[in-house]
């Protein structure tokens, strides 16, 4: 597949020989506006029926990774209400769900500040990779909001529940470092290896067996919600679904033959 870039209002969006690229591009903070979540929410979906794509990777563009959502006032500029709210919150699940949906690895790099919407951003992907320099914080309290967007469901599925309560109830930032500590961030590289190394490992993820990994994340987000049986019984029907995929047979007959397996994605 030949290199293709489409330039949104708030995204852009490249696809390369099975791996696209969703950069954030909504100066100067990458805040989430209600054109970013509706071009998102839009071209994750898209994505994710895309068969030529087999990997996702989300980065974005200046100094901040996604300083969070934005204040929605009503149309005549008057401050916002609880039923308008609410209905910019359930917009936002969607983005986020977009990700979460997706059967196939989403990678994150993480260039700088992650805050409250841009942090669960970050906790919506399958893999993050941050720079040096950036930071974290759900930053809700700090504002005297609740916390939304699934953070109470995320969080503390990462870190663990006297943690994510920390996170959450003191609002206060976390440097790449600790967040890569306590399980948010897979590696923390220089600032300047940043892209090379989310591209490695976005292309690698990319390159393997995709049903595989989307039945496998399937089975492990819905797993957080039921009792070990389910569980087990859930991963029965997916081995089942697998096994009449391509790229098992490629595994199996790559296994025979001593060679490394060369997955197509179906």
């Amino acid at each position: 597949m030949s290199k293709k870039e489409t330039k949104l209002e708030t995204l852009i969006v490249t696809r390369d020989d099975g791996l696209a690229t969703v950069t954030l591009d909504h100066p100067p903070m990458n805040t989430i506006s209600t054109t970013l979540t509706a071009e998102l929410t839009q071209v994750m979906r898209q994505l994710a029926d895309d068969d030529q794509v087999r990997g996702v990777l989300i980065n974005a563009r200046g100094r901040t990774f996604c300083a969070g959502a934005e204040l929605v006032l009503s149309e005549d500029g008057s401050p916002p209400t609880s039923l308008g709210t609410r209905k910019w919150v359930v917009s936002l699940n969607d983005m986020y769900l977009s990700i979460l949906n997706a059967e196939k690895p989403v990678v994150c790099a993480v260039n700088g500040i992650a805050v409250g919407g841009g942090f669960t951003l970050v906790l919506a992907c399958d893999m993050v990779i941050a720079s040096e320099a950036a930071t974290f914080t759900t930053v809700f309290l700090r504002r005297g909001l609740f916390p939304d967007v699934g953070v109470n469901y995320l969080l503390p599925r990462i870190v663990g529940l006297h943690k994510a309560k920390e996170l959450i109830f003191t609002a206060d930032a976390i440097d790449a470092k600790e967040a890569e500590r306590i399980g948010i961030v897979n590696k923390v590289v220089p600032a300047e290896r940043l892209d090379e190394e989310a591209r490695a490992i976005a292309r690698r993820l990319a390159s393997a067996a995709t049903k595989a990994i989307g039945l496998s994340k399937t089975v492990m987000h819905y797993g957080l919600g039921m009792d070990m049986r389910s569980t087990f019984e859930f991963e029965a029907w997916g081995q089942g679904m697998c096994i009449l995929s391509e790229d098992t047979k490629e595994g199996v007959m790559a296994f025979l033959e001593k060679r490394p397996p060369v997955f197509k994605g179906k």
